[in-house]
């Protein structure tokens, strides 16, 4: 294997192993519950990272997968996985906030993207251009951090497989640091918007059927118990909406 395909190996074990610790198997139902049947539909994923949702989609049955992100080097390593196990996804380096449209698609995702808007201008803005890629009648589905954030509960997030801390007082949005636990840990800042700013983000974009999605957590054996602090406060919130037929 070249030196490259290592690098490109060791940066997708760490970042998708966010994906499999507890929190984001909780993630993953989540999004998934929201997005419905994908059997024959197309789906354009936005900040899509390494890929991992547009592998997944397409896996579930899309049959036209589109991944974007603003990062070269996860647009890299999503294209290396896609050589290397060939699914038909394409991949393009583009930033949401100047997204072009790329195509008509009857579901778009955005994961952990909009929390990352400078302010609510900057947020419309990337929710105008996610909207002006859906189909008519298409779906818009956004995992978001929780705006009913109870920091008493994220205290006991190791269980979880990270840990959240605030670094800076709440204005609009609150600035935390990520930590995510394991060999070996690495953390990234995010941000905790207040209440309703997304979910109105989406009504002024015009879509309909804005709606948030109840938490879903794996059928497993650790039990409700083990569940019921990330049930009450979840790291994430997912919303959805409609582009109307007109």
């Amino acid at each position: 294997m070249a030196e490259s395909d290592e690098q490109y190996d060791a940066l997708g074990a760490v970042y998708e192993r966010a994906k499999h610790i507890p929190t984001g198997l909780a993630e993953r139902a989540t999004l998934l519950s929201a997005v419905g049947d994908l059997r024959g539909r197309s789906v354009l994923d936005v900040a899509c990272g390494t890929g991992f949702y547009p592998r997944l989609f397409h896996d579930l049955g899309a049959t036209r997968v589109a991944g974007v992100d603003s990062a070269g080097e996860m647009i890299g390593y999503a294209r290396h996985v896609e050589d290397r196990e060939p699914r038909g996804i394409t991949y393009a380096q583009h930033d949401a906030a100047t997204l072009p449209v790329l195509g008509s698609y009857d579901v778009v995702t955005a994961v952990w993207l909009l929390g990352y808007a400078d302010d609510v201008p900057a947020l419309d803005v990337m929710v105008g251009n996610l909207a002006a890629n859906l189909a008519p009648g298409g779906r818009l589905v956004v995992v978001v951090p929780n705006p009913d954030a109870d920091w008493d509960l994220y205290a006991q997030y190791g269980r979880y497989g990270y840990e959240i801390t605030r670094t800076g007082p709440m204005d609009v949005k609150q600035p935390v640091r990520v930590h995510v636990l394991g060999d070996p840990p690495f953390g990234f800042d995010s941000f905790y918007w207040e209440r309703g700013v997304f979910d109105a983000a989406l009504e002024r974009a015009g879509l309909a059927d804005v709606t948030r999605h109840p938490v879903v957590v794996p059928d497993d054996d650790r039990g409700t118990e083990f569940w019921e602090p990330l049930r009450t406060s979840p790291s994430f919130a997912v919303f959805s909406a409609v582009k109307g037929e007109s």
